[in-house]
Order: C-alpha cells, then structure tokens, then sequence
C-alpha cells in the first residue's frame, strides 16, 4: 500500500492562505517556485520546516502536492505511470520543498518548467528544452543546485561562442540544451538550475583568466 507522510505544517488551502496574514507594503508574489528567494514573499517563506516521506507515491498524487505547495496549476498530458519514493533528512522551506520535488523528479525523468506566475507544466525531460523555460537572471551563486529547469542567456566577451560549447558539454544535462550565437557573441543555455550553475561558474573563470 502507497504510503505518504508529509510533515508539513500546512498543504492545500491553509498553505497558500499563509501568505496573505500580512498586507505587504510592496507588490510580492503570491505563487511559489524553486527560484524564488525568501525575501520576495510576505510573510518570509517560513511553510513547512519539516520532511517529507513518500514510498512509492504515484506521479499524479505527486503533482497535486506540488500544485499545493506552489500555488500554480500543474499542466500535464500523458506522462509516464512512474512512482517516487523520496525521503528528506532535514527541515525544508516551501522553496526548499519545491527545489526537492524538482529533483526527484527529474530524477524520474519529469521536468518542472514554469509558464508565467500562475502554472508550471509538468513534461518528460527530453521535452523540456522545446517547452521554453524561463530565463533566470540570478547570479549564479543564488541558483538553486536543483532539477529546475531554466534558460539563460549570456554573452562572451573573449571567446567565439562555438568554442566553449566543447568545454560546457560535459557539464549539460538536457539534450540540445546549449546554443552558440557567434554573430552576437551569445550563449544561450537551456538546462536544470544545477547545470547551469557550474556552467557559469566555468565561464566566469574561463573569462577572468583571459581577460587583459
């Protein structure tokens, strides 16, 4: 028998009225995603500080978690009858929760790709590169080390694009997910949070040690 046991403080209803106890003195968003950062949530992100066990939970029970948790409605067509088995050692955040889901999932061949404020499509992974994940501008130190899927655009100031696509490879983990734009001096990377992060980090030395 599936068994789920999420120690969470609140999921469902009582999970997204949780953001709305304080009138915020600035806009702040109202949905959850992994790229989100504690501060643009009043009150802070403060949901769950528990752990989660699933065993063997189906994919479907998994999305309306998610869906839960985000406050965004999960799109999906035909997806594989896949189950998730996940346990966390530690307390999580709601951010921290959803980093967790995208991993697993990922895991699992599903990828999580945002569409605007309000959804997230739930997709196999060799499909997630067509799906046009968001571009996220965070520094790459502020990026989750999670299966969220993302893109980013980033130009080369000494390097022909093309030529660093050999040295990125090894760090990408989507298929076609990396794009050189030689005439514009642009990279564009479609990739999980996590591989884009080395990505960058690659790039930024590579474009310290060659600068004059």
């Amino acid at each position: 028998m599936n068994r789920v046991f999420i120690l969470l403080t609140a999921v469902g209803a009582g999970l997204l009225a949780s953001g709305c106890a304080t009138t915020p003195a600035k806009a702040v968003k109202q949905t959850y995603s992994s790229f989100d950062l504690p501060s643009e949530h009043v009150p802070p992100d403060k949901t769950a500080n528990g752990a989660i066990n699933f065993e063997g939970v189906p994919l479907e029970q998994v999305l309306k978690i998610y869906q839960a948790l985000s406050g965004r409605t999960v799109i999906h067509g035909p997806l594989p009858p896949i189950s998730i088995t996940l346990r966390t050692q530690t307390p999580l955040s709601r951010i921290e929760t959803l980093q967790m889901f995208d991993t697993v999932l990922a895991q699992n061949g599903i990828a999580m790709v945002l569409a605007g404020e309000l959804a997230v499509k739930a997709v196999p992974a060799n499909q997630a590169v067509a799906e046009s994940p968001p571009e996220i501008t965070l520094p790459w130190s502020l990026l989750p080390d999670s299966g969220s899927c993302m893109s980013r655009t980033v130009r080369v100031e000494h390097f022909k694009p093309s030529e660093v696509v050999p040295v990125l490879q090894p760090l990408a983990k989507l298929p076609n997910s990396i794009l050189a734009i030689d005439g514009q001096q642009l990279l564009i990377l479609r990739d999980y949070a996590a591989n884009i992060r080395q990505e960058l980090r690659l790039l930024e030395t590579l474009e310290k040690k060659s600068s004059p």
